[in-house]
C-alpha cells in the first residue's frame, strides 16, 4: 500500500481496490474506509461549501464532528485533489 501523508488527512491508498484507507483527520486518529465515490461527494461538498465561502462541518466515524474554516477546506480539497487522481 502506499501512504498519503496531507496536513488534514493521511492514510493510504488500497492495491487491490479503489478505496482510501483514512487514518488521520486533522489531530485525530481514525480508521475508516472511503470510497473513491464517498471522496467524491466530500469533494463537491466542501467546493459548494468554499464557494459560498462558508465554513464546514465533517465527521469522523460518524460521530465527532470537526469544525473546518475556509482555509482548512481549500486544504482538505488539494488533498482530495491528490488522493482522487491516485486511485
Amino acid at each position: 500500500m502506499n501512504n498519503f501523508d496531507g496536513v488534514l488527512f493521511s492514510g493510504e491508498f488500497s492495491d487491490d481496490d479503489e478505496l482510501f484507507y483514512l487514518r488521520r483527520v486533522k489531530n485525530l486518529q481514525t480508521q475508516s474506509v472511503l470510497s473513491n465515490r464517498q471522496l467524491e461527494q466530500l469533494h463537491h461538498y466542501l467546493s459548494r461549501q468554499n464557494s459560498r465561502k462558508e465554513s464546514c462541518t465533517i465527521t469522523v466515524n460518524d460521530q465527532i464532528p470537526i469544525l473546518l474554516n475556509q482555509e482548512e477546506a481549500k486544504q482538505l480539497l488539494s488533498e482530495l485533489d491528490e488522493i482522487i487522481a491516485h486511485l
